[in-house]
């Protein structure tokens, strides 16, 4: 539990700062001079139709698509730099963020486990964690709404959700190109270009990212770096004016990346002197390594998804049309040393399809509403292999889970505003949703010593030795319920909103892909969130201060938990639910202009996260803290910026972000898996040649090469890993509007 002198503390900490978030500096008015005076408004899409962020009674954070590109933030998961009680941490380059807000999240990376928090691209939901660390380049803008969003958003938004707003055509030339250059070898050149095709009906864009690096780690076993990626990704769109009443979009879109995974994993021991069972001991720094085996991840992306608006009336309809492909190899040392001890395959092909449909009725209106319907489709295949070939140390083995899973969903869903007077309104959501998930799964394993052929070890078909099944499911199950938000809203002043939200979230149920034995097949049943919220959104000193603020509580109940272990000697993660538990806490963000040409942001989260009733076997966890929960986090930045006599300008721009400790792991609180407090300061300076039009910026992240743990991981024979976040990173890049 918070202490109270601290909760004070940091409760004034913050309206000391409110000279000074959502940090968003396209949207500001600006004079000639190009020097914003006041905050301008913000306008999203978190209700499902456009309007100011101060005006929607929920927490949002928001990031423009200049915010972005000027910080160089490069993959999805960094947008939570920006954002309090959130993170995104991840261990594979680009690939599987960890997406975590108020300690709700999963640890579970497995292609069949679906977050709490919701992943939407241009309002298109993306099923598969692998999926989401996509690069950023082209955005308009991102939306990250904190607390269950089950309502407008869909059922596995029980943390919240976040929407990447890609840049639309244009009916007039319009684009950008930029390039960076970096240490690490590290280089990225992306762009785009818009303009009319045929006047005033049909407008292009084409934008495009490519990102080299080499890796932050030197493997000791080979002298080679590890954890080198590229990542490519293209996005094509046209917009058609079809007629008066008909606007159509249509985005096609693909990626390629590649990596050399794990690049800041290490293994030691954890005996009394440091070494594992075979005497084998390494220290755990940041860039050193040491393995044998291969480490690699092949990703690719692609699809397509056609967005129709039409005006009847005073009504709008609204069709997401959308198709998603996405492929997975990865190969990993899994034992992180010299030792051929173990290695471990996993291949994911998943296809989804989904279709939305919206009529709103005018946002004006004293009684305005939404109503709605979704269909959502995956195929899913996986496989996932693990084996120590034949070796000096331990006994060779094979085994191999493969399963395909079939998910298909229906909700209808609806959202209806009463205004009873000018000052005061309420809110009220519903959703139903039905789902039906159908798995056939089935795991092989070794009999006697495993013995391999001449061809991919992880293959069945390459295993001399014979393989029987030891674990099998062929299950069919249908889960239907109701989320629902009430959200009455008082307007205090012509500057203040104060608001109540009470909403219930659930996440889907599902399987336990992470099986060891037929006693370890098993359903997993929906988890369900109630969340109570009183929030305050205002703006201060003619537009000069935007603070808002809120207090939260959440009865969290039949959560679903990724439980590690080591058995047998291999990691194994498995899904599980029954617990119970709570959480409470409060965020606090400010934006100001506190002076001409100064910009500031403050964000600051507080957090309470326990078990309530937690029991695995013999053991009690009651009492533990949530995964990725620490009890405060806070970011500050602030962009400066020096008009020049001779035409342009210099900008200097810094944040920086705090959290205190946290834990990786449900059921093992130890001191190996977890990581103490940290902070994280980012630095930039950018020179705006006159014209405004062209901006060369030199940058600096981890400003003070702070070594953290990412995460930690319990294996075999006696040993942990701990992979260590990004190293002190700088470059140089040059971008240029047209």
């Amino acid at each position: 539990m918070f202490k109270r002198n601290t909760l004070s503390l940091a409760i004034l900490a913050s309206l000391a700062s409110i000279t000074v978030q959502a940090a968003d500096g396209d949207t500001q008015n600006k004079e000639d001079s190009g020097a914003a005076t006041t905050l301008g408004k913000v306008v999203v899409t978190a209700q499902k139709r456009e309007e100011s962020v101060q005006e929607v009674p929920a927490p949002i954070t928001v990031l423009s698509g200049e915010k972005i590109r000027d910080s160089s933030l490069q993959s999805a998961n960094e947008v939570t730099r920006y954002t309090p009680n959130a993170s995104a941490g991840t261990t594979d380059g680009h690939g599987r963020p960890r997406w975590w807000i108020r300690g709700l999240g999963t640890g579970d990376q497995g292609a069949n486990t679906v977050s709490p928090i919701g992943i939407y691209v241009d309002d298109v939901y993306i099923a598969n964690i692998s999926a989401t660390g996509f690069p950023l380049f082209d955005q308009e803008r991102v939306e990250v709404l904190r607390g269950p969003q089950g309502t407008l958003w869909g059922k596995n938004t029980t943390g919240g959700a976040i929407n990447f707003i890609s840049r639309k055509p244009t009916f007039s030339p319009e684009g950008y190109f930029k390039v960076d250059m970096g240490n690490y070898a590290n280089r990225i050149v992306e762009g785009a270009v818009s303009d009319a095709l045929v006047d005033d009906k049909l407008a292009g864009r084409v934008s495009f990212h490519h990102q080299g690096r080499d890796g932050y780690t030197e493997n000791k076993n080979d002298g080679n770096d590890q954890g080198a990626l590229e990542d490519d990704a293209v996005r094509l769109q046209l917009a058609a004016r079809v007629n008066d009443n008909l606007d159509a979009n249509l985005n096609v879109h693909a990626r390629h990346y590649h990596d050399t995974a794990s690049y800041n994993t290490v293994s030691y021991g954890t005996r009394p002197d440091g070494t594992n069972q075979f005497g084998y001991s390494i220290d755990p720094k940041l860039g050193k390594a040491n393995f044998n085996a291969k480490y690699q991840a092949e990703i690719d992306q692609a699809g397509s998804n056609l967005n129709l608006v039409w005006q009847l009336g005073e009504l709008e309809l609204t069709s997401i049309t959308a198709f998603e492909h996405f492929t997975r190899d990865g190969w990993t040392d899994s034992d992180n040393t010299p030792l051929e001890l173990q290695r471990s395959y996993s291949y994911a092909d998943s296809q989804q399809w989904s279709q939305e449909l919206r009529l709103a009725s005018p946002r004006s209106d004293r009684l305005n509403w939404v109503l709605g319907f979704h269909y959502f489709n995956e195929d899913l295949e996986s496989k996932n292999a693990n084996a120590a070939l034949p070796n000096v140390y331990v006994p060779s083995y094979y085994n191999n889970v493969s399963y395909d899973q079939k998910t298909e969903s229906y909700a209808i869903f609806g959202s209806t505003t009463y205004n009873f007077t000018d000052d005061f309104s309420l809110t009220a959501g519903l959703r139903w949703t039905r789902e039906t998930k159908d798995i056939d799964l089935e795991r092989l394993v070794n009999r006697g010593a495993a013995s391999f052929g001449d061809g991919h070890w992880w293959q069945p078909g390459n295993v001399d030795s014979p393989l029987i099944v030891n674990a099998t499911q062929d299950e069919s199950n249908t889960w239907s319920d109701y989320s629902w938000d009430l959200t009455p809203e008082y307007r205090i002043s012509d500057n203040a909103r104060a608001y109540f939200r009470y909403a219930r979230g659930f996440r889907s149920g599902g399987y336990n892909a992470g099986v060891t034995s037929q006693a370890t097949v098993a359903k997993v049943d929906p988890e369900y969130l109630t969340s109570y919220e009183l929030g305050l959104k205002s703006e201060w000193f003619d537009g000069r201060l935007n603070a808002n603020a809120s207090v939260f509580y959440y009865d969290y109940k039949d959560i679903q938990l990724n439980i590690v272990t080591a058995v047998n000697n291999q990691t194994v993660s498995r899904l599980a639910n029954g617990a119970q538990g709570e959480a409470y806490g409060a965020e606090f963000e400010l934006e100001a202009i506190p002076v001409q040409n100064l910009h500031v942001n403050f964000g600051l989260g507080l957090l309470h996260t326990e078990f309530t009733d937690y029991t695995s076997g013999p053991n009690d966890y009651s009492g533990n803290h949530f995964v990725r929960a620490p009890n405060v986090s806070a970011v500050i930045g602030a962009d400066y910026r020096i008009p020049l006599n001779v035409g342009g300008a210099v900008v200097l721009g810094t944040d920086w972000n705090t959290r205190s400790r946290q834990y990786f792991f449900t059921n093992d609180q130890s001191q190996n898996m977890r990581t103490g407090g940290y902070t994280l300061g980012n630095a930039r300076v950018t020179y705006e040649l006159p014209g405004e039009t062209t901006r060369v910026t030199a940058y600096v992240n981890n400003l003070t090469d702070k070594e953290y743990r990412n995460h930690t991981l319990p294996t075999g024979y006696q040993t942990a890993a701990v992979m260590f976040g990004d190293p002190r990173t700088f470059g140089v890049s040059v971008t240029t509007d047209f």
